[in-house]
């Protein structure tokens, strides 16, 4: 799922890491992304 995103809004990869992350929050899910580094 997150390359899929990275893919539509040509992201690095820390920024995808810190938008999913952001999304997860707002949706008040106890989930994180993965590191990728």
């Amino acid at each position: 799922m997150a390359l899929m995103v990275k893919c539509v809004f040509s992201m690095p990869l820390v920024g995808l890491q810190k938008f999913i992350n952001s999304v997860f929050k707002l949706a008040q899910l106890p989930l994180s992304c993965s590191h990728y580094s």
